[in-house]
Parts: C-alpha cells; sequence; structure tokens
C-alpha cells in the first residue's frame, strides 16, 4: 500500500524520540524547557534528563532534554526550538531516534524549521520502512 507524504494516522502516533542539547555561551534568558512547557501538549512527553547539575561540558548548557512525542507533534516542538534559538541567539543540537534509525540536527539562528521536519521525517521513514521489511515480512496476510 502506498502512503501520502503525511503518513497514515497510525504513524502519526508513533512515538519519537528526541535528545536536546542546548549550547550556550550564557545562561539562557528562558531555560529551553520553560519555553517547550508553554505547550500543554509537550508537558508529559518532554522532561529534563540531567536533573540541573552544574559543571557540564564547555559550550554546553546543563540542561539536556528528552522529549518523546508523537511523530504529528514533531512541526510544532521544532517551532517551539527554532523560535526559542532565534530569541536567545544560541543554537541547540537534536537527535531524534525512530525504531533502528536516527538522525542528529543542528538548529541554528539560519536553520529553517520546515528542514527540521523534512530531515526528521526522512529518518521516521527509514525506520517505518525497515521495520516493515524486517519485522512484519513473515506475517500472514488478513
Amino acid at each position: 500500500m502506498t502512503q501520502t507524504s503525511t503518513g497514515s494516522s497510525a504513524e502519526a502516533r508513533q512515538p519519537v524520540r528526541l535528545v536536546l542539547t542546548p549550547r550556550a555561551a550564557r545562561p539562557p534568558r528562558v531555560p529551553l524547557l520553560t519555553w517547550i512547557h508553554q505547550r500543554p501538549e509537550f508537558r508529559a512527553g518532554v522532561r529534563d534528563a540531567g536533573g540541573g547539575r552544574p559543571g557540564g561540558r564547555p559550550g554546553f548548557s546543563d540542561a539536556v532534554i528528552i522529549a518523546v512525542v508523537a511523530q504529528a507533534l514533531l512541526p510544532g516542538l521544532f517551532n517551539l526550538l527554532q523560535s526559542w534559538v532565534d530569541q536567545q541567539r544560541t543554537e541547540v543540537s537534536v537527535r531524534v531516534q525512530a525504531g533502528e534509525s536516527e538522525v542528529e540536527i543542528q538548529v541554528n539562528g539560519r536553520t529553517d524549521a520546515t528542514k527540521l521536519i523534512d530531515q526528521a521525517t526522512r529518518a521516521l521513514r527509514q525506520a517505518v520502512e525497515s521495520g516493515e521489511a524486517g519485522g512484519e515480512a513473515g506475517q500472514a496476510a488478513e
């Protein structure tokens, strides 16, 4: 069966794991986690991974954020991320993981949120295709 570029509703609900690592020379005016939590749909699935430990790597903030969200929420999350990066004049490393597939994206003031979504979608599509080829190939048709 051929699917449209928007995917099926089942695909849209598939969980995607993201690791967000802000790079900051100085503390941000608004922490990224606080910025993301402005939207209620991200409060449950987006959390601080490090517990706010001081003394992180130079050039990186202490906040590493883990997000597990449905694929359908990625455009909203990437738009929030891009607006935070633009306001803070910094950048964020984003690792997007879906199944066995992973892609790392650098978000900075020159990044287009649409391109972020395209890169993440490609990684997700690869994960779906590899899952269909591997795990579902031996199943009987209904």
